[in-house]
Formats: C-alpha cells, structure tokens, sequence
C-alpha cells in the first residue's frame, strides 16, 4: 500500500470513529416531500398492498 492510501484510509476510519461520538454534529439531510409526492406515494403503498392481498389474503380473512 502506498503512503498517501495509508493516511487516507487512516483518516478516513477516525472521521468514521468520531461520528459515533455523543458529540458529533448532526446533519439532517432529509429532503421535505412535496403534498403531491406524499400523496402519490400513499397511493402506491395503498394499490400495493390491495393487490398483495388479493394474490396472498392475510390469515384473519381467509379463516376468519
């Protein structure tokens, strides 16, 4: 391995160990959905999941 690849991997493994520490900043880089992508993604899970259960029913429908 040549030097430079042993500082970098050096340092990269002591950025990494000091995320875990109680101290370290918190950065939220969650973007906010739009209302229409929000809905839109509601409407899949719901379409999804009527459609599971018409190829598979849950246990409660089938012996309920």
């Amino acid at each position: 391995m040549t030097p430079i690849a042993l500082i970098m991997s050096l340092e990269a493994v002591r950025l990494e160990a000091n995320s875990a520490m109680p101290n370290a900043p918190v950065v939220d880089d969650y973007r906010r959905d739009s209302a229409t992508m929000a809905k839109m993604r509601n409407f899949t899970a719901r379409t999804l999941r009527r459609a599971a259960d018409r190829v598979e029913p849950t246990p409660a429908l089938t012996y309920g």
